[in-house]
């Protein structure tokens, strides 16, 4: 029987998780809520990754050979921080974390040269050549750089401070913007210039005029407003670049890197395979594959675009 693989990708909010086979085909997909303990505390994010692996069935769940952990944070969670969050769960598996600028390029869905855009709390572009090399640039603290002279600032700060998500914050930009607010919709301008300035230092390192470009994190995929102007500039800057929304990418390359800890390497095959699956899941719409959560996890994500 094929042993399955499990990438796990954390927004410090919610867990999006992906899970496929030794030969690339990714069969289960799904979000939950956090499982970074530093947030949450050990307990949480146990329960909440036992509510996910719970519901992928006890037949898959016995398979997994291989769990990889991604964490979107300025700081790498080591893996011994990870066993006791994993313990009595995945008891058989070979268990580690990897760094999300590793697992974001990765896990996008083309053979082709491919950028991932990360728009969080930090803005990060990361290039995989076509060649296998990878090069990496970071902006820091996106919505905060922005102008703070205004009075609808403090509604922002407030929902900020209170630990809502940036999904949340995204979308409260979106409805001040909506509403004739020239500070949002010049913070939403900022933060958008920020991430295509992100795209273009990495630009000059393009070897083919149609790279895949996709888009990550709660700022980028949760604001309207910011993605069109990023779109639409990107349009400008690199016409025949391929852009595309990645929620998954970082969750599908912690698979990705699981499915490695049993090779040294990814044979063409594998990739193809990956590639065709990952495709499958965006154009069917990857909700059709998420798993059924606990409301206890559910109460801890975020709203997901």
């Amino acid at each position: 029987m094929d042993r399955l693989f499990l990438g796990i990708a954390d927004t410090n909010n919610c867990a999006f998780m992906v899970v496929g086979d030794s030969s690339g085909e990714i069969v289960f997909a799904g979000i939950g809520g956090s499982v970074n303990h530093r947030c949450w505390g050990i307990n949480q994010a146990k329960l909440n990754l036992h509510s996910m692996i719970e519901a992928v069935g006890a037949e898959i769940r016995s398979r997994i050979a291989g769990v990889c952990f991604t964490y979107i944070k300025e700081h790498q969670i080591t893996q011994e921080e990870v066993l006791p969050v994993v313990s009595g769960l995945v008891e058989e598996a070979a268990v580690h974390v990897e760094d999300l600028a590793i697992t974001g390029a990765l896990g996008l869905h083309s053979p082709k040269e491919r950028l991932f855009l990360m728009g969080d709390r930090l803005g990060l572009a990361i290039l995989l050549s076509e060649g296998g090399q990878r090069h990496e640039v970071r902006q820091g603290e996106l919505l905060w750089n922005s102008r703070r002279d205004h009075e609808d600032f403090s509604h922002i700060q407030e929902l900020h401070e209170n630990e809502q998500c940036l999904s949340d914050l995204a979308q409260a930009l979106d409805c001040l913007a909506s509403q004739g607010s020239p500070w949002a919709l010049g913070v939403a301008y900022d933060i958008a210039c920020d991430l295509v300035r992100l795209v273009v230092r990495l630009g000059n390192r393009f070897s083919r005029p149609d790279p895949v470009i996709g888009f990550c994190g709660p700022l980028l995929l949760g604001s309207e407003t910011i993605r069109q102007r990023v779109q639409y500039l990107l349009s400008l800057l690199f016409p025949q670049a391929e852009v595309i929304s990645a929620p998954l990418a970082p969750a599908k390359g912690a698979y990705l890197s699981s499915l490695l800890t049993r090779n040294t390497e990814l044979r063409p095959e594998v990739l193809t395979t990956f590639y065709n699956s990952a495709r499958n899941v965006t154009q069917r719409g990857w909700l059709d594959f998420v798993i059924n959560i606990s409301k206890s996890a559910e109460r801890n994500c975020c709203q997901v675009v």
